[in-house]
């Protein structure tokens, strides 16, 4: 070999190693980002965890406030529909006594029209006695 061609074949070896080295540090700058991102990424995650926890949490919650929420309509809807029933049936009495009253008081306006004519009988009778000056001819007093 010559001293030329040692020099040239240091200078590619330097130039080799300069570059490995140049690749090298650029490496290990992208593995700092790398890991650096990979942080953010982890805290990123763990915050998501959580966010996901308290979903879970809060949707347990609704879903109990839903549960709790068809349990009072349930038992709201049992009582509408006794308290119907019993409108229901207090019309029907009502229907009932109202149809009753109805004939009592045709009942009563029959009672009092035989008393009216039975009165008015007895007037005619006694304005009768009175103008005819009585059985005995004296006026009735």
């Amino acid at each position: 070999m010559t001293a030329d061609g040692g020099q040239n074949r240091l200078d590619r070896i330097e130039a080799i190693l300069l570059q490995t080295a140049q690749q090298q540090q650029t490496n290990t700058t992208a593995l700092a980002q790398l890991t650096e991102q990979q942080q953010v990424n982890t805290t990123a995650i763990a915050q998501l965890t959580q966010q996901q926890q308290a979903n879970t949490t809060a949707i347990a919650q609704l879903t109990e406030q839903q549960r709790q929420m068809q349990a009072a309509i349930t038992q709201l809807t049992a009582k509408v529909d006794g308290l119907s029933e019993q409108l229901e049936a207090s019309f029907a009495d009502i229907a009932v006594t109202i149809t009753r009253l109805g004939e009592e008081a045709h009942e009563d306006r029959q009672l009092i029209k035989g008393i009216q004519l039975e009165n008015r009988r007895i007037l005619e009778y006694l304005f009768g006695q009175q103008r005819g000056g009585g059985e005995n001819g004296q006026a009735a007093s």
